[in-house]
């Protein structure tokens, strides 16, 4: 049988094994309910706009202090009330703030504390209200003064652009880090238990009798790699389209960029880490077992996941994690949370990817010799150096 073809029937049968079992099926849909649900409740949880009452003699300014707000980006909502009601409806909490007075001498009423964003919006309005007035007695037409000095522009270049709050970095960091280890994690050890159930049930022997060792670890590494990397992707740009349409989080303006590149990522990482984890997993009959012989290498997933949330909440620009995530297997978890952040320069990201490259192709090679060297063997542990023998 072909090498290609029998790499695609052994990808395929995992795909199929995998992807339509009720498990994977419920998981996903219960992680975007979940997802869901916790945008449903950032949504309720937001106040509606501020209601600030505009006394009738001053009504006139309603449509301007609702230009300037909007222009402003301010939250509120104005009414006209009647001035001898507006104490009661701000002590009952119906109005934040009422604005009375007159053109010349406004007054700005509160319960306790003035909102800062309101004395923005009253002053500009004000502001904008005299203008128009002295522009008019000089005999200039205030609209087409203002739609000059509007089409002045100016460029903005910041030496250092601004970053996130320390808690949207914080949650940039988890969601980045915690999501790939828990794939790394979760597809890893499926793939190994996978692994030790073939081999215990004797249908390894089966499988192997028409095709080679090194063609159905790939294939089982390609199978459960894409359902993984459905998993993460329909999970990712779920939590992509959430921070986004609620405004939890501010996202670098090439999310959808950082999203592909982190499922680049991904199979980079589960390739490097799952072919260590199978090749592990060939060495054991049995489960109870297997978990010894798992160690070494889910030290290997653990550590980049540690260091990118103790490092990079610390200084996302500190030297040690800048080089820390160049080097693999650090870097399939620690660069993408670097690129989330965008603190990752291109040329690092470039170099990142190359040396992954290079260690998944030597990696394997490794893997595949100990897959071939222990998966037709049988009872206890195979000794590490006998795994390696070339045969």
């Amino acid at each position: 049988m072909p090498a290609r073809r029998a790499v695609g029937l052994v990808a395929r049968r995992e795909i199929n094994s995998r992807m339509r079992t009720r498990s994977f099926v419920l998981s996903t849909l219960g992680l975007l309910l979940g997802l869901g649900v916790y945008a449903l409740v950032l949504v309720l949880a937001k106040d509606g706009p501020a209601r600030v009452g505009v006394e009738r003699e001053v009504a006139a300014m309603r449509p301007v202090l609702a230009a300037v707000a909007e222009k402003a980006g301010g939250d509120f909502e104005f009414v006209t009330v009647d001035g001898d009601r507006t104490d009661r409806m701000l002590r009952d909490g119906d109005l934040s703030a009422v604005l009375g007075g007159t053109d010349g001498r406004l007054t700005l009423s509160v319960e306790r504390e003035a909102d800062e964003n309101l004395l923005g919006v009253v002053r500009a309005t004000i502001a904008e209200e005299r203008t128009t007035r002295e522009l008019e007695r000089a005999g200039v037409d205030p609209v087409e003064f203002r739609e000059r000095v509007a089409s002045s522009t100016v460029r903005v270049h910041a030496l250092e652009p601004s970053e996130n709050s320390a808690a949207e970095q914080f949650a940039l960091i988890i969601s980045s880090t915690g999501l790939l280890y828990f794939f790394f994690v979760f597809y890893g050890i499926t793939l190994a238990q996978g692994v030790v159930e073939e081999k215990s049930s004797r249908v390894v022997e089966l499988l192997l009798s028409t095709i080679r060792p090194w063609q159905l670890l790939a294939g089982k590494l390609i199978g459960v790699a894409v359902a993984g990397l459905t998993q993460l992707l329909l999970l990712g740009g779920a939590a992509v389209a959430l921070a986004q349409g609620t405004g939890a989080l501010t996202l670098p303006s090439a999310v959808g960029g950082s999203l592909v590149t982190m499922g680049v990522w991904f199979l980079l990482g589960f390739f490097l880490f799952a072919a260590l984890l199978a090749a592990a997993a060939a060495r054991v009959s049995r489960q109870e077992d297997l978990q010894g012989v798992l160690q070494p290498v889910m030290l290997l997933i653990t550590t980049p996941f540690v260091l990118g949330i103790a490092l990079l909440s610390k200084d996302a620009h500190d030297p040690l994690i800048e080089w820390l995530s160049l080097v693999p297997p650090l870097s399939p978890i620690l660069m993408p949370a670097r690129m989330l952040l965008g603190t990752a320069p291109a040329w690092q990201i470039a170099l990142s990817l190359v040396l992954a490259v290079a260690a998944l192709v030597g990696m394997t090679r490794v893997a595949g010799r100990m897959y071939a060297g222990s998966v037709l063997r049988s009872g206890s542990r195979v000794p590490l150096t006998e795994a390696l023998r070339v045969r």
